[in-house]
């Protein structure tokens, strides 16, 4: 199942041909793992038994005979527990034998490699669960790939790890195959069913129990990894319906999570009646439509689909607004063609046919529009009307289901929306092998031929990763599948974490009443986990967009963060089709950044390594953080049971995964790798700087603010809303990261720097010199002018003067600031000094400046912190020198003791100004000439 190169028989000859060695390695099983085993002589045993295989090995005179059996003895010691020494309850044997191993340990493993991996044999059903982390999650599949399983979940569960980053747990899948499976259609449900069970039995067997905080090994099991309780599976392929079947193997094994085993089932969020998968693709659609200038849910737009309606993913989404035109969709056995179709009539048909879960052939032909029809795919050739052929642009009448199925995929439309199983688009520099989809290699089509606007990918896989690069290149909107239906695993996710939380409080007697009363809880709350899944869909999106949006100019530092991340062992770019230096250079000469679907993966790596950052370190421990612990569960549980998720099993990871989305979606994907790159400091602190900063600006009521504009300004005005709040943020985390600190207490920077900075904000008009206040004024105007409200263009045109605050609030604290100097007074002091150079000018001039490599964008930004840098000394000593001296304006009173150094300055700066473009060496003698001031 690993796919060495050698057939079973030739491993099991080459064993013959060595009994002593196999024997030996037997015996090594034996006293690794054999619980009656004395543990007191395990390890020097272990030792004797090693050094004699070494020695037995050594006098093997073929390689391929010892590289295989190095390869049995690396197995049984990276083997960290098995069920093969477990009696049942009836005295016998376990019917299966189960191997967990320890992945780093096992040679010659294909990549990635999980962290474990549970390997389960019997006469009847073998299977196989891998995960990357303790904690992680997914579903297990019912495979029909007898010879290679383990090479089908192991694609799966990486693309599962991909789409966890929105969750707590990492990813995991699980698969099985059965054996000898019947032809009847009863019976071969049935042995699934039985089949499905084994292997759970099989992972329970030798999974960690909990009892309170007390952990219960399994029971004649020797354990040679650490403490290990967490196990959850989630439906799949062939398993959809299978959640109370596991839920029910769970109760038998009195297992801590009870039915939170599989999420869910009869007590938990059932997905296909919330929508949920597809309600989460459609904020993405939303999103797409809505940078497009479009409403879809006030507007009518075209849509092709693969998918019909008694589909979860097809049928919930093709009733998500009022004003869908489905023109065509197919599924595996008919194709539906509607021309022209009335939005108003067409919706209550698809509603008939999802409430009655019916195919497309029982639409209600007489609502079709004319040319309407539904089409079976098992035909030899169908009959197209006037209107589908030229709707589809079919030149001949009739066409085979196959032809009529790419004309589908090609056309003219608004949204293709897959919510059907297969790969339909390549790239056109692949062949059909590289969707790994033999069935649909017949009705695939290149990227280059798709020509709606938006593709919404509600299944999975429905594009190959550079089919979705290319078709967004060609200006197609798409992200990745991982993106647009991360719902489900989320909801899960919550069902999970908050039952987990019930059975405590339950424990404890804080939730009163039965396993009935929980569940009526967990009814009541659908619609606010719901809310809270949805919106990780919309910040997700709404990143992928802010960093589109910035493009070429962030293409240098991505390119850099990749290759760190490659040489770290944490990303391989060919793998996820991420751009080589090469394409990086291309990029960069066709001004282009990456594009959605790449930034869509980039995102997802920088927020699993993240993750595992902070999870090492303190951070998650932080008292002040239980905010944003409260913040992961519904509003009915945050009160009522904050004890209870003070103390959750999984605090910290909660807190890890709401702390990693926040910074990732709020600022960039690598913005968190460039922090640590510039200033050394771990991504803990620069976890901690962003959560000071957040709170101190009170930045959430500006994001909300204007998120709630959607639909009401352009999208495009709003990116460049949230990109203003993000130049803010970034320079105050810069900011924090480079001082002077031993540890960053968030909650002392917040209650020192909040009241400061508010006193700032609410005092500009008083605070700025005039020259610089009618430039926010202005802003502030044209703002209003393009229907942002009042309150926040206020706020909005004050972000880039408000980038200072930090400095101001430091002066005002620090020694030269004598007592009784208030932060007004040090912010009028610090802004009339940037008024009197025009060094706000200056740094806009010198952000504009065209940097043709990565060193001239670093020496740039440089030059532009120094400005910042002398404008923040000049005032201190301002401050410092001036207070209380004399009457009058202070800047001026401390210039006119320099007035020689000032005229230089006050010339080089006219210079500037005058010329036609800002270069580097102006910046630089600007600068410089700055420099000598604040040393005078």
């Amino acid at each position: 199942q690993i796919r060495v190169t050698f057939g079973q028989i030739y491993l099991a000859d080459t064993l013959a041909r060595h009994p002593a060695i196999a024997v030996g390695i037997v015996d090594l099983f034996y006293v690794r793992v054999d619980p009656r085993r004395e543990e007191a002589t395990r390890a020097e045993h272990q030792a004797a038994l090693r050094a004699d295989i070494e020695i037995m090995l050594a006098n093997v005179t073929s390689l391929e005979d010892d590289r295989i059996l190095r390869r049995f003895v690396n197995l049984v010691e990276a083997a960290a527990r098995t069920n093969f020494f477990q009696i049942g309850d009836n005295g016998l044997p376990r019917e299966t034998i189960a191997f967990k191993f320890e992945c780093a340990k096992v040679d010659g493993l294909p990549l990635p490699k999980p962290l474990y991996e549970i390997f389960l044999y019997s006469p009847r059903v073998e299977g196989v669960h891998l995960r990357f982390g303790k904690v992680a999650r997914g579903g297990i599949r019912w495979s029909d790939r007898r010879e290679d399983f383990r090479t089908e979940i192991l694609g799966l569960m990486k693309a599962q790890n991909v789409k966890n980053v929105v969750i707590v747990p990492m990813g995991s899948k699980g698969g099985f195959v059965v054996k000898n499976p019947s032809a009847d259609r009863e019976t071969y449900q049935q042995e699934g069913i039985e089949a499905y069970k084994t292997l759970l039995r099989g992972l329970l067997d030798i999974t960690d129990n909990l009892r309170g905080d007390e952990v219960i090994p399994p029971r004649d099991v020797v354990r040679r990894d650490p403490d290990d309780p967490y196990l959850v599976v989630a439906a799949d392929k062939g398993t959809a319906t299978f959640s109370d079947i596991a839920n029910g193997v769970s109760a038998d094994y009195g297992f801590w999570l009870g039915d939170a085993f599989a999420s869910g089932g009869s007590a938990g969020y059932d997905h296909k009646k919330m929508g949920i998968t597809a309600r989460g693709g459609w904020e993405a659609v939303k999103r797409h439509f809505r940078e497009l200038g479009i409403d879809t849910q006030s507007q009518d737009f075209t849509v092709i689909g693969v998918g019909d309606m008694s589909g979860d993913v097809f049928g919930n989404a093709m009733l998500l607004s009022p004003h869908i035109k489905l023109i065509g969709a197919f599924n595996h056995s008919h194709i539906f063609i509607d021309p022209s179709p009335d939005p108003r009539t067409s919706i209550n048909e698809r509603r008939r046919l999802f409430d009655m879960r019916l195919n497309w052939n029982a639409y209600n032909a007489e609502l079709l529009s004319r040319g309407g029809a539904v089409y079976a795919r098992s035909a030899k050739t169908v009959t197209l009307s006037p209107e589908a052929q030229a709707l589809f642009e079919l030149p001949q009448k009739q066409v085979t289901p196959a032809e009529l199925i790419k004309a589908i995929l090609k056309a003219k439309a608004d949204l293709l929306w897959l919510g059907g199983i297969g790969t339909y688009v390549k790239s056109s520099d692949e062949d059909h092998s590289a969707a790994r989809d033999r069935a649909n290699d017949p009705i695939r089509v290149d990227a280059t031929e798709v020509r709606v606007r938006v593709v919404g990918e509600g299944a999975n896989l429905g594009f190959t990763q550079p089919a979705r690069i290319e078709f967004n290149l060609n200006g197609g909107r798409i992200n990745t599948d991982a993106i647009d239906n991360s719902a489900g695993v989320d909801t899960s996710d919550h069902e999970v974490n908050i039952k987990i939380l019930l059975y405590d409080a339950m424990e404890r007697g804080e939730l009163e009443g039965d396993i009935a009363v929980r569940n009526k809880l967990l009814a009541t709350m659908t619609d606010d986990v719901a809310a809270l899944v949805l919106r990780d869909n919309y910040e997700q999106t709404q990143a992928i967009t802010i960093t589109h949006a910035l493009g070429e100019s962030l293409l240098d530092i991505q390119a850099r963060a990749m290759r760190a991340m490659e040489k770290a062992g944490r990303l391989n770019r060919a793998i996820e089709f991420l751009p080589d230096d090469e394409t990086i250079a291309e990029r960069h000469a066709a001004h282009l950044g990456l594009t959605r679907p790449e930034i869509a993966v980039l995102l997802a790596y920088t927020k699993i390594v993240l993750s595992e950052d902070l999870l090492k370190s303190d951070l998650p421990d932080d008292p002040l953080l239980v905010g944003d612990l409260l913040l992961y569960f519904p509003p009915a549980l945050r009160s009522r049971f904050a004890a209870a998720i003070g103390r959750h099993r999984l605090r910290r990871e909660i807190i890890t995964t709401y702390v990693t989305n926040n910074v990732i979606n709020r600022l960039r994907p690598t913005f968190v790798w460039q922090m640590t790159d510039e200033t050394g400091k771990p991504s803990s602190d620069v976890a901690r700087a962003f959560t000071i900063i957040r709170d101190t600006f009170d930045l959430r009521s500006v994001w909300t603010a204007i998120e709630q504009l959607d639909n009401k300004v352009p999208a495009a005005l709003q990116t460049d809303m949230m990109i203003s709040v993000s130049n803010l943020l970034e320079r105050a985390l810069r900011w924090i990261l480079r001082s002077d600190y031993e540890r960053l207490d968030i909650n002392a920077y917040i209650n020192e720097f909040k009241p400061r900075i508010a006193a700032i904000e609410g005092r500009l008009a008083e605070i700025l010199p005039a020259s610089v206040l009618e430039n926010v004024n202005a802003r502030k105007a044209k703002l209003i002018e393009s229907g942002i409200p009042a309150d926040l263009a206020d706020r909005i045109a004050a972000l880039d003067v408000m980038t200072s605050a930090m400095d101001i609030v430091r002066i005002s604290r620090g020694e030269d600031a004598k007592k009784g100097q208030g932060v007004e007074e040090v912010a009028r002091v610090y802004f009339g000094l940037g008024a009197r150079f025009g060094l706000d000018r200056l740094r806009a001039a010198g952000a504009s400046i065209a940097a043709d490599t990565p060193w001239q964008k670093q020496a740039v930004a440089a030059l532009v912190d120094d400005l910042f840098n002398y404008q923040s000394v000049l005032a201190s000593r301002v401050i410092g020198e001036t207070n209380g001296a004399k009457a009058g304006d202070p800047v001026e009173n401390w210039l006119s003791e320099r007035r020689r150094v000032v005229e230089r300055i006050e010339q080089t700066m006219t210079e500037v100004r005058s010329a036609p473009n800002v270069d580097i060496a102006m910046l630089t003698v600007a600068s410089r000439s700055l420099r000598a001031l604040a040393e005078s």
